[in-house]
C-alpha cells in the first residue's frame, strides 16, 4: 500500500503515476464496452510502457503464505536459504533442518551471507514478516499492519486471526478488502487524509458488487441480471448465498474496527464492491525467489549433493504433499484420487526450487485494460511485486491496450468456454471471429450434404459458450494429444511470450464459496444442427 500522492517526492512513488505524466490514458470506448486503457504516446515493439509500477493493493495467497516469505512492508523477499527451506517443511509438519542433515554445521552454512536475501524480522503479534528493523517499525506505526495488529488487543488479534482463516476457506479477496479498508482507517487517523478521499483513492476501479456477480445465461458483466422467471429466481438464491457469506465475514471485521465514524467504510455496500473490484481488476502475480537461480546451478555440484541431497529431496516431498492438500481443499466434494494425492515420481526427481512468491494485486497501470487474444502488451514483475509493462509490438498513441486474461496459444473453444466461465463475456476480437469464420466455411466445404442457408441458426453470447463448452468436452482426448504435440515439438516464441502476460486472478468472479458455477442445462440445449457443426468446427483445430 502507497499514501496518496501529495508532494512531488511522493509523486514519483504514486501509482497513479503513469496518468499523471500522460504515459496511459483512460477512455471511454465507443463500442458499448465501457471505459478502456490508452497509450499516451507511440511505443516500440519490447519497450516499456512504463516500469516498476507498485500496486494499488497485494494479496499473496495463504498456500503460498506458508511456504513462501515476503516482507510486509516493501514485499520483496526475505531471509536465507535455511528460513526458506524450514518454512517449507514447517508447512508439511515434516520436522526441522537438523532432522536431514548429517552434520548441525550445514544447517548454519545455509543462513550464511551468501545464501541471505535479507534480514527476517518477525513482527511480535503476528505470522507477518519483515526483511529490517526500519520496515518493521513502519509496520508498527503505519499501513494496514498497524490498524489490524499493533493497535489489537489479544481478544481482537484472535478475531482478526479468525477472519483470515474464514476469508482462505470461502473467498481469500475479503482479505484483501480488510487490509485496504485497514489502510483507509490507517490514513485518516495518522496521516490526516479526508475519509472520502481515501476512499476514493483505494475504489477508482469498481464496476460491479461481488454479490451481483453469478455465471448466468445471456449475463454479462455490464449487463443487468433477469428480473423475472426461472433464472430470476436462480439468480436471487445465488445472490442470497453470497450475502450470508459476507455478511458473516463483514461481522467479524466489524467486530475489530468499529467506530461509528467508520460506518460508512465497513458497510456491506463498499465492502462487497470492493472484493468485486478486486475479482475483476486484479492480476495473478508470480515471481521466483531469488535464489532459485543459485540452486540450480550448484545441484549440480557433487560435493552440495553429498551434504544436502537428502535436505532437498525430504523439501521437494513437502513441496507434494502441500501442493496436494491445496487441491483437496478446492475440491473437497471430489472423490480423493490417489494419482494427484501421491508423491509422483517423477516431481520428486525434478532440480529443487524454493517456492515462488504468488498472490492477487490491482495494478492501476492495467486496471482498466480489456481482454483481447492478440495482446498488444504483457506484464513482468521483480521481487518487491513492482511491474513493467512491455509491449509485444509496436503500438501507437491513442491505441487501445490490450492483456490476454487467458492463454492466446490455447483453443478456441477453450479461450471462449473459460473466458464465459471466469469473466462472463464472450470475446470478440479480430482474432476469435476470424478463426469462427475460418473454421464454420472449412466445415460446411467438407461436409458432402452441407447446411442450407435458410436455417439461420442465431445464438447469444452464452449460447456460443454453451457450444464452445460442449465441443470442448467431446474431444478432450484430441485436445489432449494437441498438447502433447504442442510440448514435444518447437514452441512459438511469440506465443510464450503472449502467455507471459496472462492476467489471470485466481479468485476469479465466479469462484468463490461455492465454487466454479458450470454452465445450465438451458444453455446447454442447442439445436442439434449447431452442435454437429461446432463438433465439425472443433475436427479442424490445429488440423
Amino acid at each position: 500500500m502507497h499514501r496518496l500522492d501529495r508532494d512531488s517526492s511522493e509523486l514519483a512513488q504514486g501509482v497513479y503515476t503513469p496518468f499523471q505524466q500522460q504515459l496511459l490514458r483512460a477512455e471511454k470506448l465507443t463500442d458499448g464496452r465501457g471505459r478502456g486503457l490508452a497509450s499516451g504516446r507511440s511505443v516500440q515493439a519490447r519497450s516499456t510502457i512504463c516500469a516498476a509500477q507498485p500496486p494499488l493493493s497485494l494479496l499473496q495467497y495463504s498456500d503460498s503464505r506458508s511456504l513462501c516469505e515476503v516482507c510486509c512492508v516493501c514485499r520483496r523477499f526475505c531471509g536465507s536459504a535455511g528460513s526458506a527451506l524450514s518454512k517449507v517443511l514447517q508447512a508439511a509438519d515434516m520436522g526441522s533442518l537438523q532432522d536431514y542433515l548429517p552434520d548441525p554445521q550445514l544447517a548454519a552454512e545455509l543462513d550464511a551471507p551468501p545464501w541471505r536475501v535479507r534480514d527476517r524480522v518477525s513482527c511480535e503479534h503476528c505470522d507477518v514478516v519483515f526483511c529490517s528493523e526500519e520496515c518493521a517499525e513502519r509496520g508498527r506505526t503505519e499501513g494496514w499492519h498497524r490498524v489490524l495488529c499493533t493497535d489489537l488487543s489479544p481478544q481482537q488479534r484472535q478475531v482478526w486471526k479468525c477472519f483470515k482463516q474464514y476469508s482462505a476457506k470461502y473467498h481469500e479477496q475479503f482479505t484483501a478488502a480488510a487490509q485496504v479498508i485497514a489502510e483507509v482507517i490507517s490514513l485518516v487517523k495518522y496521516s490526516d487524509v479526508e475519509l472520502w478521499e481515501a476512499m476514493a483513492y483505494f475504489s477508482r476501479f469498481m464496476k460491479m458488487s461481488w454479490l451481483n456477480m453469478q455465471n448466468l445465461p445471456s449475463l454479462s458483466m455490464c449487463q443487468a441480471g433477469p428480473v423475472r422467471g426461472k433464472l430470476a429466481a436462480i439468480a436471487q438464491g445465488r445472490k442470497q448465498q453470497r450475502q450470508q457469506v459476507m455478511l458473516a465475514s463483514l461481522e467479524l471485521l466489524v467486530a475489530i474496527l468499529w467506530e461509528e465514524r467508520w460506518s460508512e467504510l465497513l458497510s456491506l455496500d463498499y465492502y462487497s464492491n470492493l472484493v468485486g473490484q478486486f475479482c475483476l481488476s486484479n492480476v495473478w502475480v508470480q515471481i521466483e525467489h531469488p535464489l532459485n537461480e543459485r540452486f540450480q546451478e550448484i545441484c549440480e555440484n557433487e560435493e552440495f549433493s553429498q551434504k544436502y541431497g537428502g535436505l532437498l529431496r525430504a523439501c521437494q516431498e513437502a513441496l507434494q504433499k502441500v501442493k496436494a492438500a491445496s487441491s483437496d481443499d478446492d475440491g473437497a466434494d471430489q472423490p480423493e484420487n490417489p494419482e494427484t494425492t501421491a508423491v509422483h515420481k517423477e516431481a520428486a526427481s525434478e532440480p529443487f526450487a524454493l517456492p515462488r512468491f504468488e498472490g492477487s494485486a490491482l495494478y492501476p497501470c492495467v486496471a482498466l485494460s480489456n481482454h483481447s487474444c492478440m495482446p498488444n502488451f504483457t506484464m513482468r514483475y521483480h521481487d518487491g511485486c513492482l511491474a513493467d509493462m512491455v509491449a509485444l509490438r509496436d503500438i501507437k498513441e491513442g491505441e487501445e491496450l490490450n492483456l490476454a486474461y487467458v492463454s492466446p496459444s490455447t483453443p478456441l473453444p477453450e479461450r471462449v468456454a473459460s473466458l464465459w466461465k471466469s469473466w462472463g463475456f464472450v470475446c470478440t476480437c479480430r482474432r476469435c471471429q476470424d478463426e469462427v469464420m475460418m473454421r464454420a466455411v472449412q466445415a460446411r466445404e467438407e461436409r458432402a450434404d452441407g447446411y442450407p442457408p435458410e436455417l439461420g441458426v442465431q445464438l447469444s453470447a452464452a449460447g456460443i459458450a454453451a457450444a464452445m463448452e460442449l465441443v470442448r468436452g467431446k474431444h478432450a482426448e484430441e485436445e489432449e494429444d494437441d498438447d502433447e504435440e504442442t510440448e514435444n515439438g518447437s514452441s512459438d516464441e511469440e506465443s510464450s511470450e503472449e502467455d507471459a502476460g496472462v492476467s489471470n486472478a485466481r479468485n476469479s468472479p465466479f469462484s468463490g464459496p461455492f465454487g466454479k458455477t458450470a454452465l445450465p442445462d438451458s444453455v446447454k440445449g442447442i439445436e442439434a444442427a449447431m452442435r454437429d457443426m461446432m463438433a465439425d468446427m472443433a475436427d479442424e483445430i490445429d488440423g
